[in-house]
C-alpha cells in the first residue's frame, strides 16, 4: 500500500521531515507529498496484551517467532493493545486495518513545486523497479520487498479481557464478543468495506487458559477479588470457535491446546505440589511465557500448513 504522509508544523522554526530537519517554509512544500515505502506482503496479528507483549524475543514471543519464520517473506505487524477487548478495538479498527484505497487531498497539494515534481519522479522510478522485481520474484520465492503489497494473513486473538468478571471495566458480554469478531471478519471480506482484503487469509485464535491459583494469589495480595476465571475464559474460547466455523475461517483452539499439555504435566506431579501446571505456561496467570508462546506458535504453524501450505516459506 502506498503511504500518504502529511507534514505540517506551526510551532517550530525547524520541521522534522523523513529523518531530516529543514526550515518550515521549505517543509510546507512537502505537505501531502506521496511517499512509497517498499514492504513485503503483510502478516498482521491483532489482539490484546498477549499480542502486544509477543514481540519480545527474550520471552520467545510468538509474534517474534513469526517474524523470524517469515523473514524476507512477509512483514509481520504487531497490532496488540494491552487492556483492550474486542469492543474497544472495534472503536479504533478503522485506524488499524489497511484500507483498500487512500484518497488524496489534491486541493492542498502544490503540484507545481520542484520538490513535488522530484518526489513524483522518484515514485515513478520506484514503482517501475517494483514491477521488475515482481516479474522476477513470484510470491513463494520473493526475497525482496516491493511496493503496494497486500495483507496475506491476519491472526485475531482476543477473549482474555472480554471474559473478565462483570464488575471489571474490560468485561465484554459474550454475545457482544462474538458480534465484534464477526464484524472484524466482515470488514475484511465485504467488497463494500473500505478494508476489503480479498487476498487476506483469516485465522481466529481462542484466548489462552487462565491460571486460577496464580490469579487468586495476585488478587489476595492486592486486597481485591479475582477478575479472571478459567471456566469463564473457556466459554469465550468456545464462542470464538463457533464464530470462526460459522464464517468458514481458520481457527486455533489455544485454550484446549494448553489444557491438554497442562493435563499431561499434572499426571506427573503430586496433589501437594505448589505448582498446578499452568505456571509452566503463564507468567502471571493470564500472559503467555516462553513455553506458552511456543505452544501458540506451533499451533499457528500447523494451522497454516494445513489450510494454506503455499504460505510455508520455500526460501529464507
Amino acid at each position: 500500500m502506498i503511504a500518504y504522509t502529511t507534514y505540517n508544523s506551526s510551532s517550530s522554526i525547524l520541521t522534522r521531515l523523513d529523518g531530516r530537519f529543514m526550515r518550515r517554509d521549505v517543509a510546507t512544500s512537502f505537505v501531502n507529498m506521496t511517499y512509497t515505502y517498499p514492504t513485503y506482503d503483510i502478516l498482521m496479528v491483532l489482539g490484546d496484551s498477549n499480542t502486544q507483549f509477543a514481540n519480545d524475543p527474550a520471552k520467545n514471543g510468538f509474534v517474534a517467532q513469526l517474524a523470524e519464520f517469515y523473514q524476507r517473506q512477509m512483514d509481520v505487524l504487531n497490532r496488540g493493545f494491552r487492556g483492550y477487548n474486542t469492543s474497544s478495538v472495534r472503536e479504533i479498527i478503522g485506524s488499524v486495518l489497511p484500507k483498500t484505497s487512500v484518497a488524496q487531498d489534491s486541493t492542498t497539494t502544490d503540484d507545481t513545486s520542484p520538490l513535488f515534481k522530484f518526489a513524483n519522479k522518484q515514485l515513478k522510478l520506484s514503482t517501475r523497479a517494483d514491477e521488475i522485481t515482481k516479474a522476477l520474484w513470484p510470491y513463494q520465492k520473493q526475497n525482496y520487498p516491493g511496493i503496494s503489497n497486500i495483507m496475506q494473513l491476519i491472526i485475531i486473538l482476543f477473549g482474555t479481557n472480554d471474559s473478565r468478571v462483570e464488575w471489571s471495566e474490560a468485561y465484554n458480554p459474550i454475545d457482544q464478543y462474538a458480534e465484534d469478531l464477526q464484524y472484524f471478519i466482515t470488514l475484511l471480506q465485504d467488497p463494500d468495506s473500505e478494508h476489503y482484503s480479498p487476498d487476506a487469509r483469516i485465522m481466529i485464535v481462542t484466548p489462552p487458559v487462565v491460571g486460577d491459583r496464580k490469579i487468586q494469589e495476585l488478587a489476595k495480595s492486592r486486597n481485591t477479588e479475582p477478575e479472571w476465571y478459567n471456566n469463564r475464559t473457556q466459554t469465550y474460547a468456545a464462542k470464538a470457535i463457533e464464530v470462526a466455523q460459522a464464517a468458514n475461517v481458520a481457527y486455533v483452539d489455544l485454550h484446549t491446546g494448553m489444557e491438554d499439555v497442562v493435563a499431561e504435566y499434572r499426571k506427573n506431579i503430586s496433589s501437594t505440589d505448589v505448582l498446578d501446571g499452568y505456571d509452566n505456561y503463564l507468567i502471571d496467570g493470564i500472559h503467555l511465557n516462553a513455553n506458552g508462546s511456543a505452544i501458540l506458535f506451533g499451533l499457528i504453524h500447523d494451522t497454516i500448513a494445513k489450510n494454506w501450505p503455499e504460505m510455508i516459506p520455500l526460501t529464507s
